[in-house]
């Protein structure tokens, strides 16, 4: 489909059988919006895997016809790629192809007053076989390359500004505040003739190539670009997200992204967990019921008077719900929430510890069992699946844990200032109720892992947080100008602490601002963690200089504590969740490390076998040389022993 609108697949296309000459077909998809300013769509795109041609072309000159332009040029290249394949190179064929299409539509633009000055861009890919490809552009419709992670341009904007930069006379900063950054330099139809760029390029497993116009990658950041490419979801699910990104970015431009994929990458270990293992699952879900009501979860005091079956429902059911998504999604959120809202709740109405461990321990008794039977089918699967739920259950006892750690302190917090308060206005004789610290003595002690922190704020007052801001502006007032994260994680904290939803999303929020794109080691996450450090320290010292009750003083430095725990927990989840494809691929080699050291075990006590036995064997009538010892007796009579 060479029209606008959107198309996605993995085949030769139409249902027809792909001919002798045709090149294989990856899976694709693109879409085109008008965006939120514009009344028409001057975009177009080229999707015909039978010829193996793809591209998006932007039109423009408004008035003057840029919907004509571009249509006209998809229609002059899409003809000339289907008439001229088998006779020319695939390089030297969409190069002439574009050149074909430069001319028609300068044609029709001299033919029609109404049109001259017309013209649009294009960026197309020509897919030689699943593994190469040529990429061809004309002016600032983009090709990206996703691999490994990265998002990669591979083609150059045409713009003025942008052959200033690479003449030197501009610097990138100069050229992204220059008022006529988005003149070209070079289009289709603006003249007779045009020069076109192009490279070829060899795709590898797991590649992803996106060509789009200035209306993604205008109003989207190539962080974000970067995210959905990288996604994992199937191409039409990020052609979707990617143009409804440059709608949430403003929208000001008509939107056409194509998103073609390289060779299919062996899947990994999270991947069948993602797919296969999160299925499993799932399927699985009834017998996890029913494990936690054998178990006796309906008899626990959190879902004390509800019916036996709302309570698995509320509880079990909404549980193994959560642990299915984040197995889907490779995340801990779902889990996270989930834990966040049992313990939150139930601690709220003055509940205690031993409810919370008793229904953990229900929870996590009916995973094994269900994991248990996943592996008696399928070994592999049980055990890629053991660790993952494992790590879901993990995050349960922490998120409860931590909870239990929040509401001690702020109980002792409240019973500090009762007993201040007691102390300066009377001298009567008043029973204070005991700790929360002394009555949670059993709580775990699990080291901290988990990829997000629990939530405990439901909204706070105005007063409050008009004196966190005080406090922020504070702090802010002592940051270099130099030190730029630091400002950002200010800023964050103040978001976070603010949050009156009392819901994840603002941590998780703040901290993917705030993490970027960085890469997993000390280079990269260092800088982050001292950032967070150094607002800790200026917070507390600005907390200090506030001029407000001490009551007040008190609650600001709970809340922004608070959101500092939420705020570095979020952070942390995003570093586990970047090193765990690498965590995954370190327990493969350790695992073949293993087998590997136990063969050479099974060796070694063989040799130690063999060399047992013929360490006593001898033949006497051997000479010395012959018979391998290493020392010789002349007296007639004496063995020499035969060292192997």
């Amino acid at each position: 489909m060479s029209e606008g609108g959107s198309r996605s697949g993995d085949g030769p296309g139409r249902g027809q059988p792909r001919g002798p000459t045709e090149p294989a077909a990856p899976r694709f998809a693109g879409d085109s919006h008008v965006g939120k300013v514009r009344t028409t769509n001057e975009d177009t795109l080229i999707l015909e895997p039978g010829l193996g041609l793809y591209a998006v072309l932007d039109g423009m000159g408004g008035a003057s016809a840029g919907d004509v332009a571009s249509q006209l040029a998809r229609d002059a290249i899409r003809d000339f790629v289907l008439h001229r394949r088998p006779t020319l190179a695939p390089r030297a064929l969409i190069e002439e192809a574009i050149a074909g299409a430069t001319a028609a539509v300068f044609g029709e633009a001299q033919r029609h007053r109404e049109r001259h000055g017309m013209g649009t861009t294009v960026v197309a890919c020509l897919v030689i076989d699943l593994q190469h490809v040529v990429i061809a552009h004309v002016g600032d419709s983009r090709a990206y390359l996703w691999r490994d992670g990265r998002l990669q341009a591979l083609t150059r904007d045409h713009t003025i500004v942008e052959e200033l930069v690479g003449r030197g006379l501009l610097s990138p900063e100069e050229a992204e505040r220059h008022p006529h950054k988005n003149v070209l330099s070079r289009n289709l139809g603006g003249k007779p003739e045009t020069r076109v760029d192009s490279l070829e390029l060899e795709l590898r497993p797991g590649d992803r190539l996106l060509l789009c116009s200035d209306g993604l990658h205008g109003y989207a950041s190539a962080e974000a670009i970067q995210y959905l490419l990288g996604s994992g979801d199937a191409p039409e699910h990020v052609a979707r997200d990617l143009i409804e990104l440059a709608l949430r970015g403003g929208g000001g431009d008509n939107v056409t992204v194509v998103v073609i994929e390289g060779p299919p990458a062996a899947p990994s270990s999270t991947q069948v967990v993602r797919t296969s293992g999160a299925l499993a699952w799932w399927q699985n879900r009834q017998r996890f019921l029913q494990v936690a009501s054998d178990r006796g979860l309906t008899s626990n005091p959190i879902v004390r008077g509800l019916p036996p079956g709302e309570a698995l429902e509320l509880v079990a059911l909404s549980l193994c719900q959560a642990i299915y998504h984040d197995l889907e999604k490779s995340t801990g959120v779902n889990v996270w929430t989930f834990a966040q809202n049992l313990a939150a709740g139930w601690f709220e109405r003055g509940g205690d510890w031993r409810a919370v461990r008793g229904i953990i321990d229900v929870l996590g008794t009916s995973a094994r069992v269900v994991v248990d039977d996943i592996r008696a089918a399928d070994a592999t699967l049980g055990f890629l699946l053991d660790v993952a739920v494992s790590r879901a259950l993990i995050v349960v006892e922490l998120v409860d844990a931590e909870l239990i750690a929040l509401h001690t302190a702020a109980q002792d917090t409240a019973l500090d200032t009762a007993q201040d308060t007691i102390e300066q206005t009377t001298e009567e004789s008043i029973e204070l109720p005991e700790r929360a610290s002394e009555r949670f003595i059993d709580r775990p002690t699990i080291p901290f892992l988990r990829p997000d922190r629990p939530i405990t704020s439901t909204g706070e007052s105005a007063e409050l947080l008009e004196a966190i801001g005080r406090v922020i502006t504070l702090a802010r007032g002592r940051v270099a100008p130099r030190a730029v994260l630091l400002g950002q994680v200010l800023i964050a904290l103040e978001s976070v602490a603010g949050d009156s939803a009392g819901n994840f999303a603002a941590a998780v929020l703040a901290a993917r601002e705030l993490y970027g794109v960085r890469s997993a080691d000390n280079a990269g996450v260092m800088p982050l963690h001292d950032a967070l450090d150094q607002a800790r320290i200026l917070v507390a010292a600005s907390v200090q200089q506030l001029r407000a009750q001490p009551a007040i003083r008190v609650r600001v430095l709970r809340a922004l504590s608070t959101a500092h725990q939420r705020l570095v927990g979020a952070t942390t989840g995003l570093v586990l969740e970047a090193v765990n494809p690498i965590t995954d691929r370190l327990r493969e080699v350790q695992a073949v490390t293993a087998e590997l050291r136990d063969e050479v075990a099974r060796a070694e006590r063989r040799r130690a076998d063999l060399e047992r036995k013929f360490a006593t064997i001898v033949d006497p009538s051997l000479r010395w040389g012959a018979r391998g010892s290493s020392e010789w007796y002349p007296e007639p009579g004496w063995r020499s022993i035969v060292r192997l």
